[in-house]
């Protein structure tokens, strides 16, 4: 993977809303960056941690880190996770004031190297803070700091390092893209991530290389659903089957889960687009496959989300196929979702799955007539 401290975003048409959560993201060349003896180098592997195990969804714009800490309900443990989050929000903030003190150290001539690293590690945190928060202002400063990183870093000379930023690059214009649902940055953010793709070799960065690709089937997928598009569904097919290749359960078993998770959202959007019985066939099974191979003790909302999905594509098929049982089946399935949701800080999704799980029944009485 590329190092950066974002989520990868999973697609979940079964809840109706864009959830995500950390996959990968390691903190460490961040922290390495860092005086060791600094109060903020322990305090910010903490935060980072702390803040990685979140779930989330990209709502509302926060535009200060207190104003966010204070806004977050979706902390997976159960210790006074008011006083993390404010105490995160903290850490955050002295880190980028760190780095931006460094920024003021170096001189893009005399070193372009730390000068472009430092550019792009600034972005970083920014960019964490804007995918937790839904902050534009900070999506946007992230998008600056990576743009300035550029300067420095070009095709021709640091393929690598450039693909690197215009990958997170891409992760901010797709952030933006689904906060202000703007198709425009959204097509921003899968050219960007295209030609990060084209800078990575398949053979020399396999894992990176695929990731560039999810991260471009992702963003079709987005684009084929809010324009209705069906060719842009079936290339974002087509991308995803492509990334499989790479991510495979043995290379890395969550990217498999994800890129599964997410070929078999892009099956389903493109079947229930086009009332194609066969392409919702096919995502169920796929769905199940992700199912058995994730450990729902260990990935609790990872293993919520691809079933809310596969009930959703349950729905969809038995509309289109007339099939009682599998609406029914559907209906059962979101009940059990919404029991999963059962804590007070998850309300707004237990709602979710309830609503969808009456619409299912719904859909029962209709094909019952």
């Amino acid at each position: 993977m590329p190092q950066h401290l974002y989520a990868e975003t999973l697609l979940t048409p079964g809840l109706g809303v864009p959830m995500a959560w950390r996959y990968e993201n390691d903190a460490r060349y961040l922290i390495e960056l860092l005086d060791k003896d600094s109060p903020v180098c322990g305090a910010l592997s903490q935060a980072i941690d702390r803040y990685g195990d979140t779930f989330f969804e990209l709502a509302p714009n926060k535009e200060t880190l207190i104003e966010w800490a204070n806004s977050q309900n979706t902390l997976v443990d159960t210790a006074d996770v008011r006083e993390l989050r404010l105490g995160g929000a903290h850490v955050f903030q002295q880190a980028i004031e760190l780095f931006q003190g460094l920024q003021m150290m170096v001189e893009k001539q005399d070193d372009p190297v730390k000068w472009s690293a430092i550019h792009h590690n600034i972005g970083d945190v920014m960019g964490f803070i804007g995918q937790r928060s839904g902050s534009v202002h900070f999506l946007e400063q992230a998008a600056m700091s990576y743009e300035q990183a550029l300067e420095a870093r070009t095709f021709n000379e640091t393929p690598f390092e450039w693909a690197n930023t215009q990958y997170n690059l891409g992760m901010v214009m797709q952030t933006l893209g689904q906060i202000e649902d703007d198709a425009r940055m959204l097509k921003q953010a899968a050219e960007t991530y295209k030609q990060a793709s084209t800078a990575l070799k398949r053979e020399e960065h396999p894992n990176t290389w695929a990731a560039a690709l999810c991260s471009v089937g992702n963003v079709l997928c987005m684009l084929g659903t809010h324009r209705k598009g069906a060719r842009t569904l079936e290339q974002s097919v087509v991308v995803m089957r492509n990334a499989m290749v790479e991510r495979t359960p043995d290379k890395s078993a969550y990217g498999w889960a994800i890129t599964q998770n997410n070929l078999a959202a892009a099956l389903q959007a493109l079947g229930t687009h086009e009332e194609d019985i066969s392409s919702l066939e096919e995502s169920i099974p796929i769905y199940d496959a992700t199912l058995k191979a994730l450990p729902k003790e260990e990935v609790p909302m990872m293993w919520a989300m691809v079933s809310a999905n596969r009930a959703a594509a349950m729905h969809a098929l038995a509309a289109e196929s007339d099939y009682v049982d599998m609406a029914l089946t559907a209906a059962s399935e979101f009940d059990k979702i919404a029991e999963l949701f059962a804590g007070e800080e998850l309300t707004h999704y237990r709602q979710l799955a309830e609503e969808r799980r009456d619409k299912s029944k719904e859909l029962v009485k209709l094909l019952e007539v």
